[in-house]
């Protein structure tokens, strides 16, 4: 059930991102035809292309903590000894996993916050609380990704532990 859990939600994090990241090229496209062609603007396209390549941004940055594509200086762990190289990485991992929790709840804390002033855009006419978010969302998401490298690191023997196999095991 885990493992259906994991697909759905990065599915759902490669569907935003991507959705998010076409929409706003489109939108970009069209207002620049317009302005060239037709001396006119969207007055809403470029608030709108701003906010959907932030949450495409966002969605992205969920999504790399999954399949692993956040610097990091691996290199470090792959030349330790695999049982000195597991302790390292759940050192990192626990002190991204609580940098992560410390933002999400910030995030929603931003979010109700922003909810109780009723602000509203002005290009958009959508509240801003909606707007902003994809920052609990994306950081919920990010959270579980690494929540679920931390077990799979936790659970793995040190005499067969290996960075490239977390990751391995993870993207399937």
């Amino acid at each position: 059930m885990l493992a259906k859990l994991d697909k759905a939600i990065s599915y759902f994090s490669l569907v935003i991102m991507t959705i998010c990241m076409s929409v706003a090229t489109i939108v970009a496209f069209i207002n620049v035809v317009l302005r060239y062609l037709l001396n006119t603007s969207l007055p809403w396209a470029g608030a709108l292309t701003a906010y959907l390549f932030i949450w495409s941004a966002l969605f992205g940055a969920a999504y790399g903590f999954r399949t692993g594509m956040h610097i990091g200086v691996t290199i470090i762990i792959q030349s330790l000894k695999p049982k000195i190289g597991k302790i390292l990485l759940i050192i990192n991992l626990i002190i991204i996993l609580l940098f992560l929790i410390c933002f999400t709840k910030w995030g929603i804390d931003f979010i109700i916050f922003s909810i109780n002033l009723h602000q509203i855009d002005i290009d958009l006419r959508i509240p801003f609380w909606i707007i902003y978010l994809c920052v609990p969302l994306s950081l919920l998401i990010s959270t579980y990704q690494v929540f679920l490298k931390l077990l799979k690191t936790i659970r793995t023997p040190a005499d067969k532990f290996s960075y490239d196999q977390i990751m391995q095991d993870q993207n399937q």
